[in-house]
């Protein structure tokens, strides 16, 4: 959580000088729509609470619960158009990613495993402001910042005594991220990468995760590879 706060307030400040800085004028870009394909790795999804404090039975001492995240997977289908000199992006990806809620409390007799299987359909809308867009213009290099929305699909695998959860279908929050393009080929297509932290609003609810603390919530860092269409 600490680390996307750091992204945010970074990605802000840069924004900030991009906007404020002094360019020379350059020729209006390309009005075409363009089609990006992407996919790559993530970490994240439920976003756990931490602090045992919150709970009256027990104190910030007790280990009664953790959560181990595994790497997951996301591809996707975007459009960019130029919105002036940047760039409005939108699409839908698809994310997949699981985890491992482990419970030891003795003194609610909770002992055991929940196995979290989540999968979700996300609908991102950024925009992308291009940096450096005199020194390299085929490159688009962007810094992006903006919104999504998510279709939650959540499956579990339990084992012991463990608390009952429940789901939220929606959630949404927001995005910042990286993303450029240095390889360019003879066909008009471009080849890049991309840099994604999100964290949104709570999807998973149990007796460790209420909706009344301030930390369960959803989160994820994406990136990997992107290719745009002429």
């Amino acid at each position: 959580m600490k680390s996307l706060l750091k992204i945010f307030l970074l990605c802000g400040f840069l924004i900030t000088v991009s906007s404020c800085a002094t360019t020379r004028d350059v020729a209006m870009p390309d009005d075409k729509v363009k089609i990006s394909i992407l996919g790559g790795i993530n970490h994240g999804g439920v976003t756990e609470n931490t602090d045992m404090s919150e709970l009256a039975e027990l104190n910030n001492e007790v280990d009664a619960f953790t959560g181990a995240t595994h790497p997951g997977i996301n591809v996707g289908l975007h459009t960019q158009k130029y919105l002036r000199k940047n760039q409005i992006e939108t699409g839908i990806d698809f994310m997949y990613s699981s985890q491992t809620f482990s419970y030891n409390d003795n003194e609610n007799n909770y002992h055991g495993t929940r196995k979290i299987h989540l999968s979700q359909l996300m609908l991102p809308v950024t925009y992308n402001i291009l940096l450096f867009r005199n020194q390299f213009p085929e490159a688009a290099i962007q810094l992006k910042t903006g919104y999504v929305a998510q279709l939650n699909f959540l499956y579990t695998s339990d084992r012991g005594n463990i608390p009952a959860y429940s789901v939220r279908q929606w959630s949404h929050g927001l995005t910042v991220g990286i993303a450029a393009y240095p390889v360019q080929f003879e066909n008009g297509g471009k080849l890049g990468f991309y840099f994604d932290a999100y964290r949104g609003s709570q999807i998973y609810e149990d007796y460790y995760n209420q909706s009344s603390f301030d930390m369960p919530g959803t989160s994820f860092i994406k990136f990997g590879v992107k290719y745009q269409f002429k």
